[in-house]
């Protein structure tokens, strides 16, 4: 009766000590503050962030030729459309503290851009660049066979969230905040200090403010190193569920980094 008894406890737990998920603490996360990405495992068989932004430049370019051809300028930004400054794990690096509220207003801006080109013209430009720019574009269908990569990053981070040095790092991140004067709120998906959350990042008139805010949480994260020491914990466990998925993972990888090697191809001839 006993045993049954643990067995049923354990089962009940599935997060305590009986069931612990696996762990590979040799992979970590690569933290590029230059370009700001957080890359994990996971990302090399995934279309991640710095991907995307890869594939969507290489698109544009291809456009930006076309309507060229047509009499037409086209005015492409800089990268930032895809990711933003305040990650899965809110707002990490102070050099780009501000991107976050910034990288919306990029992306409007260049669809702005876009849509100033006659429609006829975009007509006519992607009809005629069709089998190039299916080639770049990342589509409902392409989202559909990612999903298995989807459901393995939302484990491994369900399983990261319990884990010991994970509450650790955001205790001592908000520790800090405290120090700093800020209210650090503690909820599972809550990356912000109580004062950000207060702001309208919309509205122009406290941009200044946001900014702020957004870079003292940024030095916050720096000092106690909580994007590094979080990654960390998510790498752990997103290692043994790549390892269970391995040969559909490697079909995926395959087809990702032929099409990021077809826009660098493209990016590197165009420019």
């Amino acid at each position: 009766m006993k045993k049954s008894a643990a067995l049923f406890a354990c089962f009940a737990l599935a997060l305590s000590s009986c069931a612990a998920a696996p762990k590979d603490t040799s992979l970590k996360a690569q933290l590029d503050f230059e370009n700001n990405y957080i890359t994990l495992p996971l990302d090399e068989y995934d279309m991640s962030d710095q991907a995307l932004d890869i594939t969507y430049r290489a698109y544009l370019l291809i456009l930006k030729e076309c309507y060229a051809k047509k009499g037409y300028d086209f005015e492409i930004l800089e990268n930032g459309w895809v990711s933003s400054g305040a990650s899965q794990y809110g707002s990490w690096n102070v050099k780009h503290a501000a991107n976050h509220f910034t990288s919306s207003k990029v992306r409007e801006e260049q669809e702005r851009i876009y849509e100033s080109i006659p429609e006829d013209v975009r007509v006519s430009c992607r009809e005629e660049h069709r089998e190039e720019l299916d080639m770049l574009y990342f589509d409902e269908d392409d989202e559909k066979k990612y999903r298995p990569v989807g459901r393995i990053r939302s484990e491994a981070y369900q399983r990261a969230q319990g884990d010991p040095e994970w509450k650790k790092a955001r205790s001592d991140w908000w520790d800090c905040q405290r120090e700093k004067g800020l209210t650090p709120r503690t909820g599972d998906g809550e990356w912000t200090s109580q004062e950000t959350a207060n702001l309208n990042a919309d509205d122009p008139k406290v941009l200044e403010e946001v900014i702020r805010l957004a870079t003292i949480e940024a030095q916050c994260s720096e000092k106690v190193g909580m994007a590094q020491r979080l990654g960390d914990v998510e790498a752990s466990y997103q290692g043994p569920l790549i390892e269970k998925n391995q040969a559909k993972l490697n079909q995926l990888k395959e087809e990702k980094e032929k099409r990021v090697a077809r826009a660098r191809e493209i990016i590197a001839t165009r420019q």
